[in-house]
């Protein structure tokens, strides 16, 4: 028996090809008015004060480590399982990528984070597997007992401190973690829309 299960089929209806020739239709095919009310609905519905829309979740994080200034030299901590657009824009904007183990829910390891911190490390870039939160509580404590190593070479770096904590909650856009949405749980969290 030859079974064909579809992957991720996306949702198109005669509103959703409406909205795309509406779109088109006004001259606004980027970073137009349907984008920045995109951007109020994520904020509202996650409790964020700001959410900002780029192409993919990839160029979010991409986006996020330049703006930290995190480059050549840098190291950035990162969960061995994860999809590969994780290490990518670590690798992308120059820095370095530290992979270390995760634990049995495939949530990075908090020991292994702690063990893997250096004066290097400018970032945590946790992932949120299938839309399981990570242990951020625990993470964010960590990071702010470790800022005594953190070595700053950018203005950003130095208002904030200490590493910075990257959510890759591409798979998490919705999930909760202690009763508040993900995306107020750490520094930066990073969204998806793709159909997984």
């Amino acid at each position: 028996i030859i079974m064909k299960i579809p992957f991720s089929p996306p949702y198109i209806d005669d509103n959703v090809i409406k909205e795309v020739q509406n779109a088109l239709e006004s001259g606004w095919i980027t970073t137009g008015p349907k984008v920045k009310r995109l951007e109020e609905l994520v904020s509202e519905y996650t409790k964020v004060p700001n959410a900002l829309g780029v192409n993919s979740a990839t160029s979010g994080l991409m986006l996020s480590l330049k703006w930290f200034g995190i480059g050549e030299g840098d190291e950035v901590i990162i969960p061995a399982y994860t999809y590969a657009a994780t290490a990518l824009a670590v690798i992308h904007v120059g820095a370095t990528p530290i992979m270390v183990d995760v634990e049995d829910d495939f949530n990075i390891s908090l020991k292994s984070i702690e063990n893997a911190i250096t004066d290097k490390t400018k970032a945590v870039l946790p992932v949120d597997i299938a839309g399981w939160p990570c242990d951020y509580d625990e993470l964010n404590t960590l990071v702010e007992s470790k800022k005594y190593l953190f070595q700053p070479s950018h203005p950003n770096q130095e208002k904030l401190g200490r590493m910075i904590v990257i959510a890759d909650a591409a798979h998490a856009i919705g999930a909760q973690y202690k009763n508040k949405y993900v995306g107020v749980t750490c520094d930066i969290t990073v969204f998806s829309f793709h159909a997984v």
